[in-house]
């Protein structure tokens, strides 16, 4: 640590982002992160329970876990990243899904060969500068080691954030495209939000058909429909 750094901690200490309260890292304090709406750290995979498998249709996938309910600060703060880049947001949202990930044991329980970031159109990165699930995400890759492939791409297309289930479901078809071999790996996607599944599903169908033998889905929130 550097003395800049030493000296800006002891007289600016970190506070926890909610309640002000004095924290060790930039983020939450645990009373704060627990009135969150999280879901279970015992729940590794989601579409064993009957209300999750109403929600979302995701026949290709082999296992879902999430984070938290995408509702209340989780959303704004995902909309702050997504929209504003903001740092802030950034570190929460990082703070949560490594938390999420080290208190459910989710390496010891999942092997994994490979993960994939769900990408944005080229024009859109270069419009917005980033992709919110890199700047959130990878941090807790890079610490468990977990490799990350360029193995799909994704077509410029209409938002979906005003479309309904099937619309979705008709965009995810045409917007994303596999661009390299996956065979017999067992591949972790991982995307922010899922709302209706469609784009995981369909992203997950590819990953499939180009010789994945398993995928998982990791998201850091789900959309309560």
């Amino acid at each position: 640590m550097s003395l800049l750094h030493s000296l800006k901690k002891g007289f600016f200490p970190p506070q926890c982002q909610l309640c002000q309260t004095p924290v060790d890292t930039p983020g939450l304090c645990q009373t704060c992160q627990s009135t969150l709406p999280l879901i279970t750290h015992d729940e590794v995979n989601l579409l064993t329970r009957p209300d999750i498998n109403r929600m979302f249709h995701l026949p290709h996938c082999d296992g879902l876990s999430a984070c938290a309910w995408y509702q209340g600060f989780m959303s704004n703060w995902l909309k702050q990243v997504k929209y504003q880049n903001s740092r802030v947001a950034t570190n929460i949202i990082r703070q949560i899904i490594a938390e999420h990930w080290q208190r459910q044991q989710f390496a010891e329980h999942i092997e994994i060969d490979a993960c994939i970031l769900v990408p944005v159109a080229k024009t859109r990165l270069i419009l917005r500068g980033y992709n919110q699930v890199y700047q959130t995400w990878m941090p807790v890759l890079s610490q468990h080691g977990l490799p990350v492939l360029d193995a799909i791409g994704k077509h410029s297309a209409r938002s979906q954030v005003m479309m309904g289930k099937q619309a979705r479901k008709q965009n995810a078809m045409q917007a994303y495209f596999v661009k390299r071999s996956l065979a017999n790996k067992r591949v972790l996607l991982i995307d922010d939000v899922v709302t209706s599944g469609a784009t995981i599903n369909r992203i997950a169908a590819l990953c499939k058909a180009a010789g994945a033998c398993q995928v998982w889905v990791y998201a850091t929130c789900l959309t309560e429909i």
